[in-house]
C-alpha cells in the first residue's frame, strides 16, 4: 500500500519522491506540492515547491471540486510561507 515496507528513509523524503511521480499539471500535483511546501517551511525547497504548484495551477482549468481543494491548499501554503 505504501511501497517498500523496509524503506527506512524519512517520510518527507519519500513524499517528495512520490510527488515527482504524480501527473504533471494535475490538480492532484498542485495540492501535493502545496502541502509539501508547507511541510518544508523554513527550507529553500519550500519556495521551489510553492512556485511549482503555483505555476501548474495557473495553467489548469478551474471549476471542479479538485480545483477548489488544490487552490485552497495553494493559498494556505502561500499564507504559511509568507508568515501571514
Amino acid at each position: 500500500m505504501f511501497g517498500n515496507r523496509h524503506d527506512q528513509r524519512p517520510p518527507l523524503q519519500r513524499a517528495l519522491e512520490a510527488a515527482a511521480s504524480l501527473k504533471p499539471g494535475s490538480w492532484e500535483s498542485v495540492e501535493a506540492l502545496a502541502v509539501l511546501a508547507i511541510e518544508c517551511k523554513g527550507t529553500p525547497e519550500a519556495e521551489r515547491l510553492y512556485q511549482s504548484a503555483s505555476n501548474a495551477a495557473a495553467q489548469l482549468k478551474a471549476g471542479t471540486y479538485d480545483s477548489v481543494r488544490a487552490l485552497a491548499w495553494l493559498n494556505r501554503a502561500g499564507r504559511e510561507l509568507r508568515g501571514a
